[in-house]
């Protein structure tokens, strides 16, 4: 008996080596693969991603916040944005923590690399805490699952590019799940504290321990109070213990009624608070999409096992109500697909793991009907079972593994395709902010006619203020009638765009010059907008390149004559080229390269061809689902943009648009304004 009792006490310490080493390929794994994937997708671009400019932001307010702590002045007043409710007596740094997190990588020479390699880290490092909960609480096929996270969604990952909080925000949430299931609730004081300091999102950790209050309330009759108690405080204090108090109360409650008070977005928010279209977000997120459809089903199962103890499906409950809370307000926005892919993939594999565990042990009910068996027929049957049943599983596996590997190649393709399809240039708008700084006296008041340029503005230029930024929200809820004046001037309903716009200014910062910045991201001003605002006289076009103009409201307005009337190249002493001559670019190969880019610029099975309609060389673009109204939007667009004089250089008279059994054409006439972008660029993008 001794002999026996130490032979198993040795297989126990081997195995639990063999269970520790295998525990450490497991993570080793998971790290290396998110690790790769996430510097895969964040240097697949020189710039900060993606679709705006925030992380500009972001980086740069960190370096500021930096050269504060160093300077004993801290934190810097935020001075950039006076009209709205982020003023230098009023802001609050809604992502403080965040931003002091960054401050170590605002010590590289080129502030870009230093955002993205913190993008990168945290938002692996978000991955792979929650790969850890599944490693954590023992789920079976640790391998499948982190395939399973990588699939869960395209727009996940290209959303986590970004440089923003929310990968840090999962780093918390994640944090809150595991001291929860722990019954560590002191610790949550501290982690709501850190939370509140470091995104707005910290309500995600409220409605966990909601969740949980709820779900032991159901299983085990009792009411928990303990947790709700230290994320209360832990709440409170981050508020309060903040050196933004009480602005950042305000600032907090200011989202809160502007984002989540109504059924729909307010006008003028950013894309990412607007939903995505039902075919697009299924998509998009296939593997979330059937994870959350296996764990409702498997729930179902682990609850009918679990009547007499509920126990054991507290775990898949709680992401059971939270991924589907997660779900319903991605319905919504769009930027909350940040968070409901993944734990999606999580709520099946506790649930998974819930229902293989309820799973009765049948042993003692055989036992007690079993027959005498003789003994040599035993082993020829009784392994049969046993060896197909394994073989079955393995398939089965095996065929995950390859859809799953399938889905993660085609997501992480997808998400690499839409990152560099959004993202600008490293280099957007610096040239027009290098005017601004040598031409506009320092402390003036920009006029940036789109508020989603003041990231870009503020990464290379704080010698100057700028009237909106960040979000819409805040220039309206402090100075509406500039918003009021905004859409006007958008829409040319002002009378006098000059008067009216310098009324606006002298009310709040008299005697400044006053310069408007028009960008070209997402997309340039139609032509007949410049003309509108020049038509007068007392606006004039100082500076344009392809990527944004400058214009400025004239003391004393030059009388109204045809200069006047359309945008020039001020910043150039050179005559635009006269309508009849063409530059180098009017080639035949140049026109090739055009077509070539239509599908690079739609994707799916657009495409484009060179051909010659009426002796007029034309660029077709086929597009199987094009609509009388697709093509006057297309043709509205690029004629009026930089792009139509890109046509005209290349040599294209005329642009069509095809399905196959109709069609519509448009002429090239070109766009004088544009005229001097082509002086130098051998290819200018379309």
């Amino acid at each position: 008996m001794r002999t026996a009792s130490s032979r198993t006490v040795l297989f126990g310490k081997e195995f639990v080596i063999a269970e520790r080493w295998l525990r450490v390929i497991y993570l080793t794994v998971g790290a290396l693969s998110i690790g790769a994937v996430f510097w895969w997708l964040q240097f697949s671009l020189p710039s900060i991603c993606c679709g705006d400019f925030d992380g500009y932001y972001h980086i740069k307010w960190s370096q500021l916040l930096w050269q504060g702590l160093r300077s004993r002045h801290f934190p810097p007043a935020f001075t950039w944005l006076p009209l709205t409710t982020l003023n230098s007596s009023q802001y609050a740094d809604q992502h403080f923590f965040f931003h002091l997190l960054l401050i170590p990588f605002t010590w590289f020479s080129d502030l870009r690399l230093g955002a993205k390699v913190a993008t990168a880290l945290f938002s692996a490092a978000a991955v792979f805490s929650l790969y850890w909960l599944i490693l954590r609480y023992r789920i079976r096929y640790p391998l499948l699952w982190l395939l399973a996270l990588i699939a869960c969604s395209s727009f996940f990952y290209s959303r986590l590019t970004m440089t923003k909080a929310q990968g840090v925000s999962i780093l918390f949430i994640v944090a809150g799940i595991y001291l929860l299931f722990e019954r560590k609730y002191v610790w949550l004081g501290p982690t709501a504290f850190l939370y509140v300091w470091t995104y707005n999102l910290f309500v995600m950790l409220a409605v966990l321990v909601l969740i949980w209050a709820v779900v032991v309330w159901w299983s085990e009759r009792r009411i928990e109070w303990r947790p709700l108690l230290w994320t209360g405080l832990g709440m409170v204090a981050g508020f309060i213990v903040n050196p933004y108090f009480p602005h950042n109360v305000s600032l907090f409650l200011e989202h809160l009624i502007a984002k989540s008070g109504s059924a729909s977005m307010p006008a003028g928010v950013g894309f990412e608070w607007y939903p995505l279209p039902t075919w697009e977000f299924l998509n998009t997120a296939v593997v979330a999409c059937l994870s959350m459809c296996v764990g409702y089903v498997a729930f179902g199962y682990v609850l009918s096992r679990s009547q007499r103890d509920k126990i054991r499906a507290q775990r898949p409950l709680v992401f059971l109500i939270f991924s589907s809370f997660l779900l319903l307000i991605t319905l919504r926005s769009i930027r909350f697909i940040e968070y409901w892919p993944p734990f999606a993939v999580l709520f099946a594999a506790f649930t998974l793991q819930a229902a293989w565990d309820s799973k009765p042990n049948r042993l003692p009910a055989q036992t007690e009907n079993l027959q005498p068996v003789p003994l040599e027929l035993e082993p020829a049957e009784e392994p049969k079972p046993e060896a197909a049943g394994a073989l079955r599983r393995a398939l089965f596996i095996s065929l995950i593994v390859i859809l799953l590997g399938a889905d993660s190649f085609y997501n992480l393709y997808a998400a690499r395709m839409r990152i560099t399809d959004v993202t600008r240039d490293p280099n957007y708008y610096q040239a027009g902010t290098q005017w601004l700084l040598a031409n506009v006296p320092p402390g003036s008041l920009i006029f940036d006619v789109n508020w989603g340029d003041f990231p870009k503005l503020f990464f290379y230029d704080t010698t100057h203020s700028y009237v909106g930024g960040l979000d819409a929200i805040y220039l309206r809820d402090k100075h509406p009638e500039f918003a009021r004046l905004d859409d006007r001037l958008s829409n040319g309903e002002e009378q006098d765009p000059a008067a009216a716009i310098r009324s606006l200014f002298a009310a709040v910062n008299p005697g400044a010059l006053t310069y408007l910045f028009v960008g070209n991201s997402p997309a340039p001003p139609r032509p007949e907008w410049f003309r509108y605002m020049m038509r007068l006289g007392k606006v004039k076009q100082v500076y344009a390149d392809k990527e944004c103009a400058i214009l400025q409201v004239l003391d004393n307005p030059v009388p109204n004559d045809s200069e006047s009337e359309a945008p020039s190249t001020a910043v150039s002493a050179e005559q635009p080229v006269s309508p009849g001559q063409r530059g180098r670019w009017n080639t035949p190969e140049q026109r090739k390269l055009a077509a070539a880019q239509v599908h690079r610029r739609f994707g799916d099975d657009i495409y484009g061809t060179v051909e010659d309609v009426g002796g007029v060389p034309t660029l077709v673009i086929h597009n199987k689902n094009a609509t009388a109204d697709w093509a006057k939007n297309l043709f509205d667009k690029d004629l009026a943009s930089p792009a139509g004089e890109a046509l005209w250089q290349f040599g294209f008279g005329k642009y069509a648009v095809t399905n196959g059994t109709r069609g519509w054409i448009a002429k090239v006439e070109g766009n004088e304004q544009y005229r001097g972008l082509f002086k130098d660029n051998p290819e200018p993008k379309k």
